[in-house]
């Protein structure tokens, strides 16, 4: 601990670790969701926006579901290709704006996203049920100030402190294989 604040001055053991584990636990969740949407021939992503365009009750602009699964436009469109190639959405012109695309589900997206939901909250719910009500209620809050914290982060920082790599760490010059 007190190393690693010696190695990186100003920064935080504590506050490292934290980030990392919020890194690991959240590729570790995102694994286990996809391996769900996998089963059913999706990627995360797809199913994401499907429970997202499904959710929305009708039609929606595409570039409102890139925004809500947090992907790129470029990403979205390829998602959607997809997603209309397997017969999962329909894309419609918009009647107060030409310009603009919506997309829905088709019945049968949704026959796919009736077997495949219960899975994911099954598998969340598998996850989650060791912890009470108040452990939930205070994570998330955690997480709401972490997402706040991230978004609050200037996107010039200007320079960081200098690393002070112990020496234990140097290698000697020329050493290459």
């Amino acid at each position: 601990m007190v190393a690693f604040e010696k190695e990186f001055p100003g920064a935080s053991w504590l506050s490292a670790q934290v980030f990392r584990n919020l890194e690991v636990v959240g590729g570790q969740a995102e694994g286990l969701i996809a391996s769900v949407a996998r089963r059913h021939g999706l990627s995360h992503v797809a199913l994401n926006a499907l429970a997202v365009i499904e959710g929305n009750g009708g039609p929606m602009p595409v570039g409102t579901v890139g925004s809500r699964v947090h992907i790129t436009s470029g990403t979205m469109t390829s998602v959607i290709d997809t997603l209309e190639r397997n017969g999962y959405i329909r894309r419609l012109t918009d009647a107060d704006d030409r310009r603009r695309v919506l997309v829905d589900v088709t019945p049968e997206a949704q026959a796919v996203l009736d077997q495949l939901l219960p899975e994911v909250v099954q598998t969340t719910t598998a996850v989650m049920e060791g912890f009470d009500r108040q452990e939930l209620t205070a994570f998330l809050d955690t997480l709401a100030r972490v997402r706040e914290a991230i978004d609050a982060v200037p996107t010039d920082l200007g320079p960081p402190a200098i690393r002070r790599r112990p020496p234990t760490l140097n290698r000697p010059p020329g050493d290459r294989p």
